[in-house]
This record gives structure tokens, C-alpha cells and sequence, in this order.
């Protein structure tokens, strides 16, 4: 399982990385089209905006994956020490539980998309490929902290702000 979760964060780490380029090499080339050739590129910050949120929404798991989300410290050390794995793991159940919630609510709004068929002002796309990535980030969230709750030794160390 812990070889599973290190190929699943570098898979999402790619695909982020490669929708950041997108961002960075859109937004360049616009900035290129527009200041040397006095033209545009037609579509292309609406696809930046795009490549962004698919970015965003795999930072959100991939920020689960590593324990690098942000979370209030300043209730850690409420309980008594002996308690505080079984809080952690009760945590990790309940936050499995809000997360898959949250994909299914996604997956629902994903589907009323699909079936009105909307499409992207300006580029005239189908929404709804773009929109997987919702339901997708909240399951993989869901689903890594409930493999934390179950196997709290395969999670990760969290990155405290000091």
C-alpha cells in the first residue's frame, strides 16, 4: 500500500506540475503574441484559468498525501498522550468520511453538467471533462485518509510551521 501512495503523489505531482507549465507557458505566450506580434491567442487565458484549477484541486491532495495541509495546532495537546494516536486516527476516519461526501456532492454536480451539456463561454468546450478533477481531488483525499486511519504508520510526517 505504501509503495501505492508514493506512485499515486508523484502521478498527481506530474500531471500539477505539467498544468502549471500550461499556466506559466500560456500566460507567456499571450504576453509574447500581444507585446511583439500585437495579436492575441485566442482561448488562451481561459485555458491558463483551467490549467490552474486542475492544479489547485491536485494540490489539495496532493497537500493530504504529504500532511502538509493546513490544520489548527492548537488543540494537540488537549488530550492526554496515551489518547492522542486514537484521536489522530478518529480524525483521519471522520476526515475520510467528509472528503468522500464532498466527491460524491462533486460527482453529482459533475453529472447535472454532463447531462445539460454546458460548455466553457469562449472556447465553446464540454465542462464537464474539465470539472472531473473536483470529484476526483475530494475522493483521493477521502481515500488516503482513510488508508491513514486504518495504517497511521504510513502516514506522514506533518510540516509544522514554526
Amino acid at each position: 500500500m505504501s509503495a501505492s501512495l508514493v506512485w499515486l503523489q508523484r502521478f498527481e505531482s506530474l500531471v500539477a506540475a505539467m498544468a502549471y507549465a500550461g499556466v506559466a507557458g500560456l500566460l507567456l505566450g499571450e504576453i509574447v503574441a500581444r507585446e511583439i506580434f500585437s495579436s492575441s491567442i485566442w482561448g488562451s487565458q481561459r485555458i491558463a484559468v483551467f490549467c490552474a484549477i486542475v492544479a489547485g484541486f491536485l494540490g489539495l491532495s496532493l497537500a493530504t498525501g504529504s500532511n502538509g495541509h493546513l490544520r489548527p495546532q492548537f488543540a494537540d495537546n488537549w488530550f492526554p498522550a496515551k489518547m492522542r494516536d486514537g484521536v489522530a486516527r478518529f480524525g483521519d476516519f471522520l476526515s475520510a468520511v467528509t472528503w468522500i461526501v464532498f466527491a460524491v456532492i462533486a460527482a453529482a454536480y459533475v453529472t447535472e453538467t454532463y447531462e445539460s451539456n454546458e460548455k466553457a463561454a469562449v472556447l465553446y468546450w464540454l465542462l464537464w471533462p474539465l470539472q472531473l478533477v473536483l470529484p476526483y481531488a475530494f475522493a483521493s483525499c477521502g481515500i488516503r485518509h482513510f488508508i491513514f486511519g486504518l495504517k497511521p504508520e504510513l502516514k506522514p510526517e506533518p510540516m509544522l510551521m514554526e
